[in-house]
């Protein structure tokens, strides 16, 4: 009995050469099907990701111009900028403090500035929040100052709004608070830029007027040094600038990163009955129609292209639509090809400048 225990006990000490090969196969086959599942997965996951991003890089950059647009062209009670009177010195019709443009879209073409050339411009000019003080007593209609309640917030160069709700009026300041008066003088002269180019109000504001802060914006797609485009916001230096000087922009905020496109149509109320009546281009700041156009327009609508943050998202490069009002069939209808495997997206939205709905007449 223990002979025969033996025997087939040693029969079994190991595999012959056939076993060994079958074991290995069956080891490579289970190991391609865990590699190809793990690649399908790593895929899939970039591919999540790199839609993540793209969701996250459009919504954020609708949703900061939305809003923004719906409160384009704002002067506080004041229902629209014709009501408004610029007693700065006068400069051309791109000048950042042309005030009467409560809006402007144009595309951009200057191959010298850090903008994306063919991309969309968008500037919006108004006042922002609460009046920052009040008049509180009543001048003369031809007096160079303005008694207000606190003047120690306001410095030489800064451009500011008197407005009573019926007239207003934009002017920069050429003293403030001197000797702790609490007047805010608006004379010609001085180092100021521009300066006023006359220092008497249009009327004789009561002490029921409130001083706003007026503001320009510009809303772009700008390039980095790395080839990275984003949704940058530019501000007026209206408010404590350096040297009095009002007519430039601070630095560029990036906003949103990886937005690579905005292109716009203007919905224009060409009869002046409170209805869009034509989408159409925005016009070029040279052409003759430029200010009746931008004047006479109700909403804007507006497509971002947003880019995932890696390049091989895809297996190769993905056609894609833009702007998203187009109806893409090849490229001579819209239809664009990437030259990198990115994730694209068009996120087009369409928003009113409430400030003109129901003003007109």
């Amino acid at each position: 009995m223990r002979r025969q225990y033996g025997r087939v006990a040693a029969r079994q000490l190991g595999l012959s050469l056939v076993e060994l090969m079958v074991a290995s196969a069956l080891g490579l086959i289970l190991m391609a099907g865990l590699v190809q599942i793990f690649v399908a997965s790593k895929q899939s996951f970039v591919l999540s990701q790199g839609l993540a991003n793209v969701q996250e890089s459009g919504r954020q950059g609708a949703m900061i111009l939305a809003r923004e647009i719906r409160n384009a062209d704002y002067w506080g009670c004041i229902s629209r900028v014709s009501s408004v009177q610029n007693n700065l010195n006068p400069g051309s019709a791109g000048s950042i403090l042309d005030f009467s443009r409560g809006l402007e879209i144009y595309v951009d073409t200057d191959s010298n500035n850090a903008i994306v050339d063919g991309s969309h411009v968008i500037v919006m000019r108004g006042v922002t929040g609460d009046p920052v003080v009040t008049v509180e007593k009543v001048p003369a209609a031809d007096s160079a100052s303005l008694h207000v309640t606190d003047a120690s917030q306001f410095d030489v160069g800064d451009v500011l709004l008197v407005s009573d709700c019926e007239d207003a009026t934009i002017f920069q300041v050429s003293k403030a608070n001197e000797n702790g008066n609490d007047l805010v003088v608006h004379n010609t002269g001085g180092q100021m830029v521009p300066g006023n180019a006359v220092k008497s109000m249009q009327k004789k504001y009561t002490n029921n007027a409130k001083v706003f802060r007026p503001t320009m914006v510009r809303y772009s797609i700008q390039m980095d040094d790395a080839g990275q485009r984003s949704l940058v916001l530019e501000r007026a230096l209206t408010a404590n600038n350096t040297g009095g000087d009002a007519t430039t922009v601070g630095d560029p905020v990036e906003l949103v990163a990886e937005i690579r496109d905005m292109r716009t149509l203007l919905g224009v109320d060409t009869d002046d009955d409170g209805n869009v009546d034509v989408w159409r281009e925005p016009p070029a700041p040279t052409d003759a129609d430029a200010a009746e156009v931008l004047a006479q327009t109700l909403s804007v609508k507006v497509s971002l292209l947003a880019r995932s943050r890696d390049d091989n998202v895809n297996d190769g490069a993905v056609p894609y639509c833009f702007p998203g009002w187009l109806d893409c069939a090849d490229a001579a209808t819209g239809l664009q090809t990437p030259a990198d495997s990115g994730l694209y997206r068009a996120y087009t939205f369409t928003s009113t400048i409430r400030n003109r709905i129901g003003s007109n007449g």
